[in-house]
């Protein structure tokens, strides 16, 4: 990234000046950050993993009266990674392409198979389309959710950020996470159904039955994609847990941490 188009020349060369050598590279927040009417840079020396926050006058202010200044970068940082890191991979996933198709697919059993399933299996076929089509909601909304994202935070690329970004953007990533849940929980609240059905309709289907003997395949290995409990290890587990406390808002240690441990390697006075 270049700095030199946003950051005033005064304030690089203080940042050079504080490097510990010429080859620890740093980077600029490419947001400059507001608070109590001062304008601040953030800026991280990646080799010695070292952080500086500069006022925009060119003093280095201690430690104890930049903590907000800290805690909106850091989550500007953080926000950047969600919508244009995670936000992009969950959109190239083709998660609307691929449940469709299991519903047409299903459509396909069920045409072929609506005499020799019975209620309580057309139920479990039915539960099948409807988890799909949850799954397809859910990617909708977080389709959206993350155009927002992006737009927000180009919106603060090379441009003053505020208290009142990090409260829009908070709210948006606290719905990011809603629909990754959301879509993971109908998975896992279905997966042994999912799997009765598809061993019902393995003895169902005639022998010489292509065309449903092809859609049974393709539908299987749809599920095997698909989220079950047997696939979550315990890490898994903690961090399905995780995103439920950050939906509601309540305190995260884990990011908390982070905090701590990036305010531990600020190099402003004490």
């Amino acid at each position: 990234m270049n700095v030199h188009g946003y950051v005033p020349q005064t304030i690089l060369e203080i940042v050079k000046k504080n490097q510990v050598y010429s080859s620890d590279h740093y980077s600029v927040l490419p947001s400059v950050i507001k608070h109590e009417n001062n304008l601040y840079y953030y800026i991280h020396y990646k080799v010695t993993d070292r952080y500086l926050i500069i006022r925009r006058d060119g003093v280095i202010p201690p430690l104890k009266t930049i903590d907000p200044v800290i805690d909106l970068a850091s989550f500007f940082v953080a926000a950047s990674f969600s919508f244009n890191h995670y936000g992009d991979k969950w959109i190239k996933e083709k998660t609307i392409q691929n449940y469709r198709r299991i519903q047409k697919l299903l459509s396909t059993l069920e045409e072929g198979l609506q005499n020799s399933l019975t209620s309580d299996q057309m139920d479990l076929l039915h539960e099948f389309y409807c988890t799909a089509q949850t799954v397809i909601d859910w990617q909708k909304k977080l389709e959206k959710v993350v155009e927002k994202g992006k737009k927000q935070m180009t919106k603060i690329t090379n441009n003053i950020a505020t208290f009142n970004d990090k409260e829009y953007l908070h709210q948006l990533q606290k719905e990011l996470g809603k629909c990754v849940y959301e879509q993971n929980q109908i998975q896992l609240n279905t997966d042994q159904n999912r799997q009765r059905l598809i061993t019902i309709i393995w003895r169902k289907i005639p022998t010489f039955n292509l065309r449903l003997w092809l859609a049974f395949f393709e539908l299987k290995k749809h599920n095997q994609k698909m989220l079950d409990w047997s696939k979550m290890d315990a890490e898994e587990i903690n961090d399905t847990e995780v995103l439920k406390r950050r939906i509601k808002g309540e305190w995260d240690p884990e990011s908390y941490y982070v905090l701590q441990e990036i305010k531990s390697r600020v190099i402003n006075p004490r």
